[in-house]
This record gives C-alpha cells, sequence and structure tokens, in this order.
C-alpha cells in the first residue's frame, strides 16, 4: 500500500510495482540531493500520470542540475503495461522541452544500454543523436537550437 499523501498530492492511483527496482535504489541518493542542494528539485525525479487514468505509468526526470557547460542527462522508466504506446516519448519531449527554456541549458544527453532498442527508438523520435559506447551503454545528445 502506498502513503496516502503521496496518493493525495499526486491524485492518481499509485500501482503496487511503482516505482520499480530501480528508481527504489536510487531514492537515497535523490533525498541526500535535495537536502545537500534543494534548488535541485526540479533536476531529479519527475512522475508520469495519465491524464486518462489518473494512474502512475512511471518516472522521467533528470540526473542532477546542468553542468557549468549547460549539459544535463536524462533518465526515464515506464512500468511494463504501458511501453510502447508513446507515454514515454510525450513525457521526455515534455522535460526536454522544459529544460531547453531553462536559459543556461544547451545539451540534452542520455544513455541507454546497447540492448535496449525500445529506448533507442525514444531517443531518436527524441531528435537525439548516437554520440558513442563504451561497449554495453549507448551515448546520446541533442542540442539546444
Amino acid at each position: 500500500m502506498h502513503d496516502q499523501h503521496a496518493v493525495t498530492s499526486l491524485d492518481a492511483h499509485i500501482p503496487p510495482e511503482w516505482p520499480q527496482a530501480d528508481l527504489k535504489e536510487l531514492l537515497p541518493h535523490l533525498i541526500e540531493l535535495l537536502q545537500d542542494d534543494p534548488r535541485s528539485f526540479p533536476w531529479l525525479l519527475w512522475i508520469i500520470v495519465s491524464a486518462k487514468d489518473k494512474a502512475v505509468l512511471g518516472d522521467v526526470g533528470f540526473k542532477g542540475r546542468p553542468d557549468k557547460n549547460g549539459l544535463v542527462e536524462i533518465g526515464y522508466s515506464l512500468l511494463p503495461e504501458y511501453r510502447n504506446q508513446g507515454y514515454m516519448q510525450e513525457a521526455a519531449a515534455a522535460l526536454i522541452g522544459w529544460a531547453f527554456q531553462q536559459p543556461y541549458v544547451k545539451r540534452v544527453v542520455a544513455e541507454c544500454d546497447v540492448t535496449n532498442i525500445p529506448s533507442m527508438k525514444v531517443l531518436q523520435k527524441l531528435g537525439m543523436q548516437p554520440a558513442g559506447n563504451n561497449g554495453e551503454l549507448l551515448r546520446w545528445r541533442l542540442l539546444k537550437k
């Protein structure tokens, strides 16, 4: 059962399988970042809620505030039943659009596993370009226009 405050704040149903394992592991780090730097709040976790169903579908966010060169890294995750329906492309596009409205953001980057074809498709549809790999992870980038 999820915290009632979270359900009320989001005005949404929170499926029992959310947050997924990767986000659960990351939450203590996000809390620490917020405690150290409360201004990092919009540069961390955003929750994806279906306007139609009022249900949490997943999450999208940045891995911290932009660096001194205006670079920010995006990450995302959807619950399996909501994948391949365009939700992540819509959510990530909105987040990238918001980032590029910030005057100091010049570039958004992302990483995905070399075997994660659906994530690669999302990144391509967002207009991101491949920017190298280390054998396990592909790196992507999008420059502000």
